[in-house]
């Protein structure tokens, strides 16, 4: 990998300098994404000017690695017509999802001085939601009648090679064009020139219809192994393909807004975000006053039993160190479960089996640590019976806490809501609550039966 900040000190004194030769020469060496990057790191001025020394071909390899505020930088420098000449470079898809983000009134006019099919396939790609399938695939690919020969085949992908880059795969269709098999690149090349494609294809197809959701896609791609992967409607008809590389920005970006749903803040924030600062607040403020209110009802019920137990006020110092027990345990088994929903490996087949396994888990961790909690109430306090409230109430906070992290992500998938807003203070202020009515509930029955023996 480059030193990227090697390379920008010099970039910089070469685009001052205005040595385009040396500037062309020096990024020659580099891969897209490296200029990418390098782009985002210069100051505004200087994006424009090393973009437009690239070539058609790298710049649309270029354009959709850099970050938004370089891309809309360029985008307002750029005319049309070489915004066109790079947008006719890129894949079908890769342009839906440029063509989404560019203002209308541009869009349009893009669109209408496009290659006439090529801009075709990308309005119906925009027509599909952008999280499925439909909106993640590329029309770009090979497909050919079953009765095809190997020869005709490698002829065909010949002479498409500057349309179609990453041929791993042939699609095999029959006579009313629905898919009925494929045959991978490397069979193809090792087959005999007159075998026709229906004789070697494999006709247990792997495939995704337009609507399915871009996670499941995901889990096809790991379950199977694939590479690529055809795309068809209702009829078996093929519409597209989506490739690996495809899948893994996927992956990224369900990884990502899983990881800021479950810190309570919007995906749509970055570490460097453009947006308002209002509008960020208020992306924020929902999961904060919602934590807000379910701690403040945890300080209610600590007065409210607090008046209640005015001889034995040593309880309040085992309050936080059982609620943060119970509230870690249950974000740990709803990680557990959001990135088992994620990867395709937890479902409702295997709920009783994850139940009982998180359980168990809750028990074990629940008796350690009770234990420890119990000996230590103990020791600090000359008491028995703080010892045994402190034990058994951290036993079951724990085991419950466990239990409650795998049935509430499960929960929510269940009614179609994204699991992973039932993460952090959801379950962390839950397990509160839950705990502390345990801890005096408890405390109560054992003054009030075994504190006079």
């Amino acid at each position: 990998m480059p030193d990227i900040a090697k390379y920008r000190k010099v970039l910089e004194r070469l685009i001052d300098e205005g040595q385009e030769l040396k500037i062309l020469t020096l990024i020659s060496r580099l891969h897209p994404d490296d200029i990418a990057h390098l782009i985002d790191e210069l100051e505004e001025e200087q994006k424009t000017r090393l973009f437009r020394l690239l070539d058609v071909e790298t710049a649309a390899d270029v354009i959709m690695e850099l970050d938004d505020i370089s891309r809309e930088l360029i985008l307002e420098d750029i005319p049309d017509d070489k915004l066109t000449e790079i947008i006719d470079d890129m894949p079908s898809d890769d342009v839906a999802d440029f063509i989404a983000e560019l203002p209308e009134d541009q869009a349009q006019r893009v669109l209408s001085s496009m290659d006439q099919e090529k801009s075709e396939d990308v309005q119906r790609l925009l027509e599909y939601p952008e999280d499925s399938a439909g909106g993640i695939m590329q029309t770009e690919l090979v497909a050919l009648d079953r009765g095809t020969t190997v020869t005709g085949a490698i002829e065909h992908i010949r002479s498409r090679r500057d349309e179609v880059e990453n041929v791993h795969t042939v699609y095999v269709l029959d006579d009313e064009s629905r898919l009925v098999g494929e045959l991978p690149l490397g069979s193809l090349l090792f087959a005999d020139g007159d075998t026709p494609l229906k004789d070697i294809m494999d006709k247990q197809v792997i495939a995704a219809t337009a609507g399915m959701d871009q996670e499941e896609v995901a889990a096809l791609f790991r379950k199977y192994d694939l590479v690529s992967l055809p795309v068809v409607d209702a009829d078996k008809r093929i519409l597209g393909r989506i490739l690996v590389d495809d899948i893994i920005d996927v992956i990224q970006e369900e990884v990502s807004e899983d990881m800021f749903r479950m810190a309570g803040i919007s995906e749509e924030e970055d570490v460097v975000y453009s947006g308002h600062t209002l509008t960020v607040c208020m992306k924020r403020l929902p999961w904060l006053v919602f934590n807000f209110f379910g701690t403040l009802i945890s300080g209610y019920f600590l007065w409210l039993y607090q008046s209640k137990l005015t001889d034995l006020l040593a309880l309040l110092a085992f309050v936080p160190v059982i609620c943060a027990m119970s509230g870690n345990i249950g974000v740990q088994s709803t990680s557990i479960v959001i990135r088992g929903i994620a990867t395709g490996r937890v479902d409702f087949s295997n709920l009783r089996k994850l139940i009982f396994k998180e359980s168990a888990v809750g028990l074990i961790i629940g008796l350690v640590c009770g234990l420890l909690g119990g000996l230590i109430g103990f020791l600090w306090q000359a008491s028995w019976l703080i010892g045994i409230v402190v034990f058994v109430a951290m036993f079951i906070a724990i085991a419950f806490g466990a239990l409650l992290g795998v049935l509430v992500p499960l929960f929510f998938k269940k009614i179609k809501i994204d699991p992973a807003v039932a993460s952090g203070s959801l379950i962390a202020t839950t397990n509160d609550l839950i705990a502390i009515n345990i801890y005096f509930l408890l405390a109560a029955f054992m003054m009030k039966y075994f504190a006079a023996a």
